[in-house]
C-alpha cells in the first residue's frame, strides 16, 4: 500500500487465516508495521487464547472471534478509532499476567547486575549444582571464600539459598534469550 492510500485508511483489518505461515500473528506483525500508527484489527481468530495472545503482542488493538458478528466488528472498529484496545476479558488477563512476567525478569536482570564479576561467575557454577567444595577447587579459591561470595549473592539477589539464586539467573537468561 502507497504512502497516499495509508493516509485515506483509518483501520488496517487483517485476516488472520489467511496467514501462509500458519502463524496467525505473523500478519499481524506485518500490518502492524505498515500501518504507520493505524490501530491493526486481527479477524478471524478462534477462542485460541494463544493466538489471540499473540496478536495482541503483534501489534492488534483489538481481536475479533469467528463468533462474533457484524455489529461487533464495527463496535470493536470504532472503539480501536477511539484509541481503545479490544479485547476479550481473559485476553487483557492474560496481557496482566504476562506484562508482570516480563515485569519480574527485568527486575531479577537488574539485581543480577549488583553483583561483582566474581559472584556471577560462582552464581553461574551454582546453576550446575555444584557444591561449595567443587567450586573452591575449580576456581582455586578457599571454601570459606566461596561461601562468603554464595552469602553475599543471596543478600544481593534478596533470595532464601543457592538454589533460589541460580534459578534467577537460569530465569534471567532464558528472558534475554527471547529477546
Amino acid at each position: 500500500m502507497d504512502g497516499g492510500a495509508l493516509e485515506r485508511v483509518d483501520t488496517v483489518l487483517v485476516d488472520v487465516r489467511a496467514s501462509q505461515s500458519g502463524d496467525p500473528a505473523a500478519g499481524v506483525r506485518a500490518a502492524f508495521a505498515a500501518a504507520r500508527g493505524k490501530p491493526v484489527v486481527a479477524l478471524g481468530l478462534d477462542r485460541d487464547e494463544c493466538a489471540l495472545l499473540a496478536s495482541v503482542e503483534a501489534g492488534a488493538a483489538a481481536c475479533v472471534t469467528v463468533d462474533q458478528s457484524i455489529d461487533d466488528l464495527v463496535t470493536i472498529i470504532q472503539a480501536t478509532l477511539r484509541g481503545d484496545l479490544v479485547c476479550p476479558p481473559r485476553i487483557s488477563r492474560l496481557l496482566q499476567e504476562h506484562l508482570l512476567q516480563i515485569s519480574l525478569r527485568e527486575r531479577e536482570v537488574q539485581r543480577l547486575t549488583k553483583l561483582s564479576s566474581r559472584e556471577y561467575q560462582i552464581l553461574s557454577l551454582l546453576t550446575d549444582s555444584l557444591s561449595n567444595k567443587l567450586i573452591a577447587r575449580q576456581l582455586g579459591l578457599e571454601v570459606p571464600t566461596i561461601k562468603n561470595h554464595v552469602h553475599n549473592i543471596i543478600v544481593k539477589l534478596n533470595v532464601q539459598n543457592r538454589v533460589e539464586a541460580a534459578a534467577m539467573l537460569r530465569g534471567a537468561g532464558e528472558a534475554m534469550a527471547a529477546k
